[in-house]
């Protein structure tokens, strides 16, 4: 099998000020990416946040996907280094331009997934994966943009999970799939991905704060980085993975000097395992 044609995609895109300490996330771990992945192509996907970060994000977010859907098309495999967890409204959508049966696997501590209805904050990155699976959020939306069907979407870890938000989910056919600190080999995950297109969404909140303060919310109890790697290697093993993305790192809040290599490795491996 020949190795995979790699494409790094750098897109520090956040909705509000609060979280404007990720921005820089993804040029900070675009050097190890770049020494372990060796990519044919690299892109930096433009975010000048003006009087409103969220217009600034989703013209961010329009131009993600179609970074995102020219890479599939090339027939490369995208490796997205995101800020804030709403960069996935420009992947999914791209994604699904290529791959119309893609496989959403949305690794994460918060479920992500409250509703206008629901949120008490108002903070469009609490409502990303609500907002990709059909529960709009209009100011993410632009012409054209794609969603991914519940039944297409398999949330894996949400320890985090706010009552709005387990009320909407419990509404919906998403596949839910424990992963934290008592259930660290996330069981069924595998079996819900095998032989299937996958985009891969990894935010950094799902780690043990213990290992990793450095994350735009932090939540307790989660699986190391050693299951979260072996996890996502077995993923790789059974699923055909089209393209992943992580997020959610904030390093302004605590240096990490091993973390960006450690993560490489991570992604480098889910991408060598021996694909479907």
């Amino acid at each position: 099998m020949p190795p995979r044609t790699v494409h790094l995609i750098e897109a520090g895109i956040v909705t509000e000020q609060r979280s404007a300490g990720a921005v820089g996330a993804p040029a900070m771990l675009a050097g190890a990416f770049a020494e372990r992945l060796h990519p044919e192509k690299r892109v930096r996907i433009p975010f000048t946040p003006r009087d409103r970060w969220l217009t600034a994000a989703r013209e961010a977010c329009r131009t993600l996907a179609d970074a995102v859907s020219s890479s599939l098309a090339a027939g490369a495999t995208p490796v997205v280094l995101g800020a804030e967890g709403t960069l996935v409204a420009g992947t999914v959508s791209g994604a699904l331009s290529c791959e119309t049966d893609l496989v959403l696997v949305y690794l994460a501590a918060h479920a992500d997934y409250h509703t206008l209805a629901t949120t008490k904050t108002h903070e469009v990155s609490g409502m990303a994966l609500a907002h990709v699976s059909g529960h709009s959020v209009a100011p993410l939306l632009w012409p054209g943009a794609r969603r991914i069907a519940e039944d297409h979407v398999v949330l894996v870890g949400a320890r985090a999970t706010e009552p709005g938000e387990a009320g909407n989910l419990a509404r919906t056919k998403i596949i839910r799939v424990p992963f934290d600190a008592e259930h660290p080999d996330a069981p069924g995950l595998i079996a819900a991905v095998r032989k299937r297109a996958v985009w891969v969404h990894l935010d950094l909140d799902l780690l043990d704060p213990t290992e990793c303060r450095a994350v735009i919310r932090p939540a307790v109890a989660g699986p190391p980085l050693r299951a979260i790697a072996d996890v996502l290697k077995a993923l790789g093993s059974a699923a055909a993975v089209r393209g992943v993305e992580v997020c959610g790192l904030d390093l302004t809040k605590e240096p990490e000097e091993k973390l960006p290599a450690a993560l490489a490795q991570l992604i480098q491996d889910l991408l060598n395992a021996k694909a479907v």
